[in-house]
């Protein structure tokens, strides 16, 4: 499966630089599918090793490291690989979080090696510093596309992108069928695989089952107990938040007279993990939205119940993961007192576009006009993401769901 991040990894290769490479995401993106592609291509042979199944490899790198040996000498006795040809090995560690000597060992060490580490971790800003770092994401609705051979539709949308005009009504109803399927699937390879092996649906949900059980036990191994299962009652009750008509998470949900206070750390660690993505009400502390990294897993979530508001809800979520994986805006939700509500304000550059989500064809933009009343900026342009074909106005800019991954 063509992955846009392998990008990433060819420009670090050709640049020649020496830092290390950090592939960070989620349980089940294809963090360790993509390294290994990208290793067999562009490398004459590879070295790989997975910390967190092989303890026997965790202790012999920290005892090593611990005892002053340097990582290239480490590795080249843990493979019985000869170290002077180590130069042109592409070595992968992967979870090398869950052996810390070496973790901070390689981000100290120039070797003149080429290392990618892989880690369900996010960076902290100490980590950024000392690695060339690319955050992997579910697949997006494009790689979902080039993955089950319709490749062909991702230039035609990035070109009426650009020109704003639409695209024949035919291609458009071939997109939004196969967009519906990405919704029901999402982009964890692993489904998409299932998808594209058995041209059917019916086992989705069970992959899914087995993502999140995949999550579950990481946490369970990493994470103090408390704090561990106060994230699994966090993703328990986070399909119910969302299919509420006030998306925004109530901690009243898993009990009564539950606060933030006794859920924040769990929450941030849900955060860095990837296993939720957060979203925060414009200009209003502890105020925020929780949706799952996959638009797929809560399709599954939500199985056996179709309501306009689960409909609303994979909406919002699939934008969210789309929107995040792009990394071009700062990402925020609004809401007045009277009850008007943006979905997503999209921040870049300090320059702030609302977006109007539609479920249908049809009403009108009243919490947009709101938003700009408010925000002083009434008949400013905005989007309007929903699945009418491509146009523009003078004020708004309608882009069909399909598209949202061209915004950068």
């Amino acid at each position: 499966m063509k992955r846009n991040a392998i990008k990433n990894l060819i420009s670090w290769k050709e640049n020649g630089t020496k830092v290390p490479f950090l592939l960070v995401g989620t349980k089940g993106t294809g963090k360790t599918y993509l390294a290994i592609e990208f290793a067999l291509a562009y490398y004459p042979q590879y070295l790989y090793v997975n910390f967190e199944l092989n303890r026997v490899a965790e202790q012999f790198f920290s005892e090593s490291l611990l005892n002053g040996e340097t990582v290239s000498k480490t590795i080249a006795q843990f493979f019985q690989f000869d170290e002077r040809y180590l130069s042109d090995v592409l070595i992968i560690l992967d979870e090398i979080t869950f052996c810390p000597a070496l973790f901070e060992s390689l981000s100290h060490e120039s070797s003149g090696l080429s290392f990618v580490g892989i880690t369900g971790l996010l960076p902290t800003p100490e980590t950024e510093k000392k690695f060339q770092i690319c955050r992997l994401f579910p697949m997006g609705f494009d790689e979902f596309l080039s993955a089950v051979g319709s490749d062909w539709y991702i230039d035609i949308i990035q070109a009426h992108f650009q020109n704003q005009k639409p695209v024949p009504d035919i291609v458009h109803q071939e997109l939004l069928a196969l967009f519906e399927e990405y919704l029901l699937v999402g982009g964890m390879p692993a489904a998409v695989n299932e998808y594209i092996s058995s041209k059917s649906i019916v086992n989705i949900n069970e992959v899914h089952c087995m993502l999140r059980s995949r999550m579950r036990m990481l946490t369970d191994v990493i994470w103090d107990e408390k704090v561990a299962g106060k994230a699994d009652q966090v993703m328990q009750v986070l399909p119910d938040q969302l299919k509420r008509e006030n998306k925004k998470f109530r901690f009243n949900s898993i009990r009564k007279g539950v606060t933030y206070a006794l859920y924040k750390d769990s929450i941030a660690l849900l955060e860095e993990s990837g296993m939720v993505l957060r979203l925060n009400e414009q200009s209003k502390d502890g105020h925020f939205k929780l949706y799952l990294p996959d638009v797929g897993m809560l399709s599954s979530a939500f199985y056996g119940l179709e309501t306009e508001e689960t409909r609303k809800a994979l909406l919002e979520n699939y934008v969210m993961q789309t929107l995040s994986a792009s990394g071009a805006y700062q990402l925020c939700f609004w809401e007045s007192d009277a009850q008007a509500k943006v979905d997503f304000v999209l921040n870049k550059n300090d320059s702030e576009t609302p977006v109007e989500l539609r479920t249908s064809m049809s009403g009108k933009a009243k919490s947009i006009a709101s938003y700009q009343a408010n925000a002083g900026k009434t008949g400013e342009k905005y989007y309007r993401f929903g699945f009418e074909n491509f146009y523009s106005t003078s004020v708004l800019y309608q882009i069909p769901y399909y598209a949202i991954f061209c915004l950068k």
